[in-house]
């Protein structure tokens, strides 16, 4: 989950549009997902040049599938246009595209388990538990069984670090 403070060089566009989640599919691809108020679409840039566009659904979320992403750091801008192209909202964060093989390792070792039942995400800049609990388990609170399934890797549930790779629990709600 990463929603860092948006650069923008119009005062005048708004901050509406979110970031929820940056995660992986089972072939180690980059997945995006998040908000916006209107009705029209986003678009997501890297370092500054343009990626794809997905439209905003009538609940007001998005998602987005990126295409062939090296490995490496990079500052991910999503601009939220309406209807006519402008954009009425942006965000800007840093943006690590973990090694593809990597992922899939963790994911293999994961689902390699007896009795698999969580799935893998990987933290990004601006994170909270909080956060990747409400994006994955549909309630923020559950923040304490992403904690508690992660102990091994999280000291403090306030400082999680770009990176790290969590599982994510099943929780029966």
């Amino acid at each position: 989950v990463v929603q860092g403070a948006p650069t923008l060089d119009d005062p005048q566009v708004e901050k509406n549009v979110a970031l929820d989640a940056i995660t992986y599919d089972p072939d180690g691809e980059v997945q995006l997902s998040g908000r916006a108020i209107g009705d029209g679409a986003v678009q997501v840039y890297i370092n500054n040049q343009p990626l794809t566009t997905s439209s905003v659904t009538e609940g007001g979320d998005w998602r987005i599938d990126l295409p062939d992403i090296d490995t490496g750091v990079y500052t991910l801008r999503i601009d939220e246009v309406d209807e006519d192209g402008a954009v009425v909202s942006r965000l800007e964060t840093p943006f690590k595209r973990e090694e593809a093989t990597e992922v899939a390792a963790v994911l293999a070792e994961e689902t390699s388990v007896e009795g698999f039942e969580v799935a893998v995400r990987t933290v990004q800049p601006g994170a909270t538990l909080w956060a990747i609990a409400e994006e994955n388990l549909g309630n923020g609170i559950f923040y304490i069984e992403v904690f508690e399934a992660n102990s091994d890797l999280i000291r403090d549930p306030d400082l999680i670090y770009p990176g790290q790779i969590f599982r994510i629990p099943e929780v029966s709600q």
